[in-house]
């Protein structure tokens, strides 16, 4: 891992704030529908697919003892730090999808193996049928929490990040994610952070990062108006070769 500029920043195990890592499984179904603005609200067709997609959910998270929650998520803005992955998707020929999802549905199961399970089987094809008719893009991946700060509480809403990170080395990937965490925990108010790692090698993304703030005024002044951002978290992940693309979201 290459280290830059480690003067604006320690790393959370520096600060005490990492934890290991949980024993749930989660499923993530990610939507291209519309892209996301702070100035238009969504299209009738959006809405009503998201009263569908909620219709569903509730369904199979009451079906199934395995599923602790089923949240849904609706963007509302892509954040700095999506130009500087596109440059290095264009210098080094990755073959990934720029991430623009503004729909994230996240199933949360008791275990790895039951988000296994239940991701084959006949209880989510009437959501994913739905989801792939509706969107343009659509990936869906099972993953596992490798190391956190803390959960992510979704019984109220909130700010939400879903940061889709992409690096031939994902071992270095993570490594940069536990380093540069301690900017956004130091920096820009965090206090808890459940990165997602993908169970599957057949997965398009290699780690993504989900976090959440109370409101957009915690984060907001520390995305606009704080240069180290560039100078530590953007240029570390550049540095290492690591595409990020984040999303913040509310809760539908």
């Amino acid at each position: 891992m290459k280290i830059v500029n480690p003067h604006l920043a320690h790393s959370i195990q520096e600060q005490g704030m990492l934890k290991e890592a949980n024993s749930f499984g989660y499923i993530a179904i990610a939507l291209e529908v519309e892209q996301p603005s702070l100035f238009s609200s969504d299209s009738p067709k959006k809405k009503l697919l998201l009263s569908e997609l909620k219709s569903l959910c509730e369904k199979l998270s009451s079906s199934y003892k395995s599923i602790n929650r089923v949240d849904i998520f609706n963007a509302f803005i892509i954040p700095p730090g999506s130009k500087e992955g596109r440059d290095i998707i264009k210098e080094r020929n990755y073959k990934v999808h720029i991430a623009a999802f503004d729909i994230v549905i996240l199933i949360e199961c008791k275990s790895v193996e039951d988000a296994l399970t239940l991701r084959e089987s006949k209880a989510l094809e009437k959501t994913l049928k739905l989801a792939k008719e509706k969107s343009t893009y659509m990936n869906v991946m099972t993953y596992k929490n490798p190391k956190r700060i803390d959960e992510v509480s979704k019984d109220s809403d909130g700010i939400f990040l879903f940061n889709f990170f992409y690096s031939e080395d994902t071992e270095t990937l993570l490594d940069v994610w536990e380093y540069t965490a301690g900017w956004w925990t130091e920096k820009a108010n965090l206090t808890n952070s459940t990165p997602l790692q993908p169970v599957e090698n057949t997965a398009e993304y290699n780690l993504v990062n989900h976090c959440r703030w109370d409101k957009l005024i915690d984060i907001l002044p520390s995305l606009l108006f704080k240069p180290s951002l560039k100078k530590f978290v953007l240029k570390n992940f550049t540095e290492n070769n690591i595409v990020a693309m984040p999303i913040l979201y509310k809760l539908a």
